[in-house]
């Protein structure tokens, strides 16, 4: 009877052995290579969420690639409103993850181009015509778009004036020109 149990427990173990052994398994083996651009595609589908508002049909937040640009938001929304400046966004610009993009209107560009003319001009509303912009310095007087290129053309040569009377380096800008405009000047 022992005998017997042996025998049954031999075979019990080489059926199972044999059944196990006859199974295929399909093993995959991957490289580091493999690993690294599996990882490098898995990241290139990354996600990132962006807020459009302002001159858009349909403000709010919508899901991009992070490789899209700032036109894929605006299509996204729905286009821009008549009321927009489309000139004053770059919209080539790839968007990030959290951004916020803003559309202005063209009354709003119109303000901040107003604000800015403002702005080189000091506290005691004398242009510095070390930061002034061409259009500023087209208020002056006798300075037109030719010397007002030179002045700057001037500035990004040789820096900044370090007097207001250095103004009168700028090839026909003379004593007459100087004193008309020297009180409303200033570095």
């Amino acid at each position: 009877m022992f005998r017997r149990v042996q025998i049954i427990t031999i075979l019990l173990v080489a059926v199972l052995t044999f059944s196990g052994c006859t199974r295929r398994r399909d093993v995959t083996i991957v490289s580091e290579q493999e690993k690294t651009t599996t990882a490098r595609k898995s990241s290139s589908n990354d996600v990132i969420y962006v807020y459009i508002c302002g001159e858009v049909k349909h403000p709010g937040v919508y899901k991009f690639s992070k490789d899209d640009r700032i036109v894929a938001a605006i299509k996204a929304s729905g286009g821009l409103t008549s009321k927009a400046s489309a000139e004053s966004i770059n919209q080539a610009e790839k968007m990030k993850d959290g951004q916020q993009i803003t559309i202005p209107s063209k009354k709003q560009v119109t303000k901040k181009e107003t604000t800015d003319v403002n702005a080189a001009q000091s506290s005691s509303g004398k242009i510095n015509i070390n930061t002034a912009s061409v259009e500023e310095l087209k208020t002056l007087s006798g300075i037109g778009e030719s010397k007002a290129n030179d002045i700057i053309s001037y500035r990004e040569e040789h820096g900044s004036f370090t007097s207001p009377e250095d103004i009168m380096k700028i090839q026909g800008i003379k004593e007459g020109i100087y004193n008309k405009i020297k009180d409303k000047i200033t570095i």
